[in-house]
């Protein structure tokens, strides 16, 4: 059934675009972006099968259908609404504190975060430090509620529970012009004649480079420097010939801007998986699932999942 795919964003997206009459107003409305909004609005019609608003140079006009749906919209809107309100009573006072790691900070966290204190600007949200080894823990601990970020690996999951929520590439990236820079093909044995920028043993992305670089026939870089400070990392690499492999998230700023490259390596693509980890058997609390809530629904919006 179409209803069993409909999402709440879809829902307020409609609603906001009925009372406004434009999708740019809406998107303003909602704090989000005008092509968010055009795609929420052109699945629900999909799904519903049938357009809900007249088009013309104005602006959007409901049509008989979309009158239809914003009756029932609104009510149960409002009744969601309502709920909000009494869960603002029941979670006064409290706070979410998550282990993010650099690579969803920079890319998903903004537009989750900003989403969440739209409905709880009250609820204080903390951000613990990523460190190797950090995330099993703060969570044994209870000093997190949830991790965001790559998939530990198979002997550290004992007791955790993993959702999945998108697949993310580690990209070994130079300064735009550095002399391996559009070369083709290249081999783990080309970038040794460079210095090297590494996460630190114990992280999980370093995990997953030793094990790429061992397979191409190399045990460590002749010249590495290891830290897990992404900003050393970026302006180390602007100032020099050094390599440097990242997440392809955390550079999506810096590839944008034309600063980066990601090297053409043979040997395929270092994927990860990317999501939420969670104690097995335990329940988040309702402002931490609240949270992750927004976070899957940034994930949808950005088209990663």
């Amino acid at each position: 059934m179409p209803s069993a795919r409909i999402r709440l964003r879809h829902l307020r997206c409609f609603r906001t675009i009925a009372l406004l009459g434009s999708v740019t107003r809406a998107a303003e409305e909602l704090g989000t972006v005008q092509p968010s909004v055009s795609r929420s609005l052109r699945e629900l019609e999909e799904m519903i099968g049938k357009p809900l608003f007249d088009r013309s140079n104005t602006g959007l006009v409901l049509n008989e259908a979309g009158k239809t749906l914003l009756a029932f919209v609104s009510n149960g809107l409002g009744q969601i609404d309502r709920g909000f309100e009494v869960l603002r009573g029941q979670m006064a006072g409290e706070r979410v504190a998550a282990y993010v790691l650099p690579n969803v900070v920079r890319v998903i966290m903004p537009g989750a975060v900003r989403r969440f204190k739209s409905l709880y600007p009250e609820i204080d949200i903390t951000f613990l430090p990523a460190s190797g080894g950090g995330l099993r823990q703060y969570l044994a601990q209870g000093a997190v509620d949830f991790g965001f970020g790559r998939l530990l690996a198979a002997e550290h999951m004992e007791g955790l529970h993993f959702e999945h929520l998108y697949t993310e590439p580690l990209a070994f990236f130079t300064r735009s012009g550095h002399p391996l820079a559009g070369r083709s093909g290249l081999g783990i044995h080309d970038m040794d004649a460079y210095p090297v920028v590494l996460p630190n043993p114990g992280t999980i992305i370093r995990a997953e480079i030793d094990r790429f670089i061992i397979a191409q026939g190399l045990t460590r870089f002749v010249n590495q420097i290891e830290t897990i400070s992404f900003e050393f990392a970026r302006n180390y690499l602007a100032a020099s010939d050094a390599i440097v492999c990242h997440p392809m998230g955390a550079m999506q700023r810096e590839l944008a801007e034309g600063l980066v490259t990601p090297l053409d390596i043979a040997g395929g693509a270092m994927l990860g998986a990317v999501g939420i980890t969670t104690p097995t058997g335990t329940v988040p609390s309702p402002a931490a699932q609240l949270l992750i809530d927004m976070i899957r629904e940034e994930v949808r919006d950005q088209g990663l999942s």
